[in-house]
């Protein structure tokens, strides 16, 4: 399944890594992709970035947490803080050479941290996918827009044969600790007729959690709103790709 983006910085990355991390927690063998290869982030979230990916003959050996098998160019990088300055062409051939170059072992899902837009980079993964009836997961912010955004992303998806599964809400609200007052800072979420897979709140605990690369503890074990939504994410999507 790929999890895309009308526009960046709405937390798509957080929102894959979260999301095979809770389906591993409950018990499927998943496996993320990080396909986002300028803004690569993923390793890091999940306390990655040190690790190193193995060979089996012709293969390239994912590193694990938690039974989660993740692949990154930033695995492969000797150099971490350089800047990756391709075209769009070698672009898309490194994200299907790791694709499929990856031994990926017996997994129920794979979940596609894709570039945010529907430019040559989620149009190459978007098109190897749908030739197998792959899924498509939107992650948005609420604000005006976020209609218009839906409907063309989830036009994009259709036309490469992608089934989308629904909308995730990121930066949804804040609740207030002390009184429990819900705030919309960003504004109302308005997905037309689009199914609502998740609204994730803004969380302190989270964002702290993301800045130490501790993402899979925190989607674990914490009893925050945040991390119980990310949990009933993964449950709602399991729920939506098995129903058919």
């Amino acid at each position: 399944m790929v999890v895309l983006s009308g526009k960046g910085g709405v937390g798509k990355s957080l929102v894959s890594a979260s999301l095979a991390v809770g389906l591993s927690l409950l018990g499927k063998r998943a496996a993320v992709l990080d396909a986002d290869i300028h803004g690569s982030s993923i390793p890091w979230m999940l306390g990655l970035e040190k690790a190193q990916v193995g060979i089996k003959g012709d293969k390239i050996v994912p590193p694990e947490t938690r039974g989660v098998a993740v692949m990154s160019l930033e695995l492969l990088a000797e150099d971490k803080e350089a800047p990756l300055v391709w075209r769009g062409p070698l672009k898309a051939k490194a994200i299907i050479d790791m694709l499929t170059a990856t031994e990926w072992g017996e997994r129920d899902y794979l979940v596609v941290d894709l570039p945010p837009g529907t430019g040559d980079e989620p149009l190459t993964i978007a098109q190897a996918l749908g030739a197998k009836g792959g899924y498509a997961i939107l992650v948005v912010a609420p604000g005006l827009l976020v209609k218009h955004v839906v409907a063309k992303a989830e036009r994009f998806a259709r036309e490469l044969n992608l089934k989308p599964l629904g909308v995730i809400a990121n930066m949804a609200y804040f609740k207030c600790p002390a009184c429990g007052a819900v705030h919309r800072p960003l504004g109302k979420l308005e997905v037309g007729e689009s199914r609502v897979l998740a609204e994730i709140p803004l969380d302190p605990e989270l964002a702290d959690a993301i800045d130490k690369g501790e993402l899979v503890e925190y989607v674990a074990s914490s009893t925050s709103e945040a991390a119980q939504a990310l949990r009933r994410l993964a449950a709602a999507v399991a729920g939506a790709v098995e129903a058919g």
